[in-house]
């Protein structure tokens, strides 16, 4: 049988103990954290490492090598499998910002290089030293925009490819048996993997040993979506592949992670049994996976699927996480989803008729239509592709196609687009405006529908946050807008990592 881990991101667990957390099991017994996670069947700990997280306020200190040290003691004395996942950076590395640590900051390439190669040597060290070396390691830690920018930012894949042959040699050096991987946001949409994984190893991407994928349903595609992924991966480079990173609300509140309108995309609602449902769904997804391709390989792939940061209680001002991601209610008991990890047995059924309930999750009416009434916005059905609108590009070769009443963006980088024209208002009364928008979402996407109000005291902006979903066109609205006669400026503003946006009606309408 593949081994199958059963993993948590348990990163900031050191600060919780500071801050005087008490966990309770699920017979309400004050309980440690690591006998907890361990009587649940919890088997895999993943922790992140940061260069210098003392000179980042945020940061507070932690995910420094001490504290790494202190925490993967625990790891081992409970004899769990350890993953370590390094950012090169002093605070978070993801999709949308990839720092480098403030003492490499005016290093030249040849410098960085070597600077990959001895922090990851000497970390690797300094835990091998205390019999606490991990198992598993991640050079970078989402790495599909890049690493340590601008130096190693996409597209340019071959400084990419040296810098992660640094970090990939460090941990050949220290130690052969540690299982190397490379970790991408966007687990469920295989064409930007394929894309990158191809364009890094043409580049001269040492051989690693796993895939580590990130899958948010909020942010990155389907459950149906996920399934396609993982198995294409395993197909094409023949490596196993991990979900690294997921996470689902327990419950939708004001200051929480997730609102609802970002929901709305992701399958399934907030809720206390969702949570479970969703965990036992890809559990059961990267199981079925990998167990169809070992029979089909005739090799045995492993996998696993970790929560990212289960252990936090709300109310704790730690960040808007705490309050509706993890696995724990107000009072630090443990909710319904940590029993998946007890209850789930690789190679049997969590979820019966896995597809068929996938497919049911996603009824979307592709025939939403805006508000009544008669378009305002010259061409904002773009009929006549952008004409008589203004664009922002930055960087100026961001990909942008406008036909067949769409337009179509594009990069390969992190990028900035701007669509926008002025309108005229001829009388005053209640407006909606309103945009469809259909496209990829991560860590770091800013998307937002906007009308600016124009006078000769200056402007006042109304904007509407967009969450983007794949799955369909969705409309966007700002409604009940009071406006005057006047010029307003309307638009869609784009600030996000490697990803792809499609516009469709922009419309504004009298309400």
């Amino acid at each position: 049988m593949n081994k199958f881990f059963k993993g948590m991101d348990v990163s900031s667990l050191l600060e919780y103990f500071d801050m005087g957390a008490q966990f309770y099991n699920g017979a309400g017994l004050d309980t440690d954290a690591f006998d907890l996670m361990e009587e649940y069947g919890v088997n895999s700990i993943r922790l992140r490492i940061w260069n210098q997280p003392e000179l980042v306020k945020e940061a507070r200190g932690y995910c420094d090598l001490a504290h790494t040290i202190e925490m993967a003691k625990k790891i081992k004395a409970h004899g769990m499998h350890f993953v370590l996942d390094f950012h090169y950076s002093d605070y978070w590395a993801d999709p949308g910002q990839q720092n480098k640590p403030a003492a490499w900051k005016d290093y030249s390439f040849p410098e960085l290089k070597r600077a990959v190669y001895e922090f990851t040597y000497e970390v690797l060290s300094a835990l091998e030293q205390e019999n606490c070396l991990p198992d598993m390691v991640q050079v970078g830690n989402e790495i599909r925009s890049g690493m340590l920018f601008p130096d190693g930012a996409v597209p340019n894949y071959d400084n990419l490819a040296v810098l992660l042959n640094s970090g990939i040699a460090a941990c050949r050096e220290v130690n052969p048996d540690i299982v190397v991987m490379i970790h991408l946001d966007q687990g469920g949409r295989f064409y930007y993997l394929k894309e990158w994984f191809d364009a890094v190893f043409d580049a001269g991407l040492l051989p690693i040993d796993a895939i580590g994928i990130s899958f948010y349903s909020f942010w990155h595609g389907t459950f149906m979506d996920l399934k396609s992924s993982m198995t294409q991966l395993i197909e094409r480079y023949k490596l196993p592949v991990y979900v690294m990173e997921t996470a689902h609300p327990w419950r939708l509140c004001p200051t929480g992670h997730v609102s609802e309108d970002l929901m709305k995309t992701a399958g399934l609602p907030a809720g206390i049994k969702e949570q479970r449902q969703v965990l036992a769904m890809i559990m059961q997804i990267a199981d079925t996976v990998t167990a169809e391709a070992s029979a089909r390989d005739g090799k045995e792939y492993g996998t696993g699927v970790y929560y990212w940061e289960p252990m936090v209680i709300p109310g704790h001002g730690h960040g808007s996480w705490d309050e509706n991601m993890g696995m724990l209610d107000l009072d630090g008991q443990v909710l319904p989803a940590f029993k998946t990890y007890r209850d789930f047995t690789p190679g049997e059924i969590m979820v019966e008729n896995l597809d068929e309930y996938m497919e049911s999750l996603y009824c979307v009416d592709e025939n939403q239509l805006p508000p009544a009434g008669t378009n305002l916005i010259p061409n904002g059905d773009f009929a006549q592709g952008t004409e008589g609108f203004w664009a922002i590009c930055e960087p100026s070769d961001i990909e942008v196609t406008a036909e067949n009443g769409e337009v179509y963006v594009s990069s390969r980088e992190n990028f900035v687009y701007q669509l926008f024209r002025d309108v005229h208002i001829d009388k005053a009364g209640t407006y909606d405006l309103s945009v469809e928008y259909r496209g990829t979402n991560t860590t770091g996407v800013k998307v937002q529908l906007f009308l600016k109000v124009i006078t000769c005291n200056g402007e006042e902006m109304f904007a509407k946050d967009i969450f983007p979903s794949d799955v369909s066109f969705v409309t966007h609205e700002i409604r009940d807008l009071q406006l005057k006669p006047g010029t307003v400026q309307v638009g869609i503003r784009m600030e996000t990592p490697p990803v792809f946006g499609r516009i469709r009606n922009l419309r504004l309408v009298e309400g």
